[in-house]
């Protein structure tokens, strides 16, 4: 017999939305419609105290600047690099995480540095 989901009440508290400051609606339905298209500052909490604490101690505009800092760094990202896939036999790709963890090194990075190694 399948588990039953779960719903979890959410509220969501919207700082600046489209045509909006400082509200706080309970779906995601309405929130979609008042943050989405718009350069939003908006965030879901599981209670209403959540919420309201959220509305008065959030600062827009790190926010905002937070936002366009990722904006820009995924957009860098985008232009300087390629994504590659590789199908990688399971027990290959087990080994090698392993390893990586063993010596805390993130693996997107271990790989460039093999294969920079590899083609100079």
């Amino acid at each position: 017999m399948a588990k039953k989901k779960k719903i979890v009440k959410k509220y969501y508290a919207i700082k600046e939305g489209i045509g909006t400051k400082d509200k706080i609606v309970g779906t995601w339905e309405i929130c979609s419609k008042l943050v989405l298209g718009y350069n939003s500052v908006y965030k879901s909490f599981l209670t209403m105290k959540e919420a309201e604490e959220y509305l008065n101690n959030i600062d827009v505009e790190k926010i905002k600047e937070q936002t366009s800092y990722g904006i820009e760094k995924q957009k860098k990202i985008k232009l300087t690099t390629k994504l590659i896939q590789a199908r990688i036999p399971k027990e290959l790709c087990a080994k090698f995480e392993k390893k990586c963890n063993e010596y805390e090194w993130e693996i997107d990075k271990t790989l460039i540095g093999l294969i920079e190694e590899w083609v100079d």
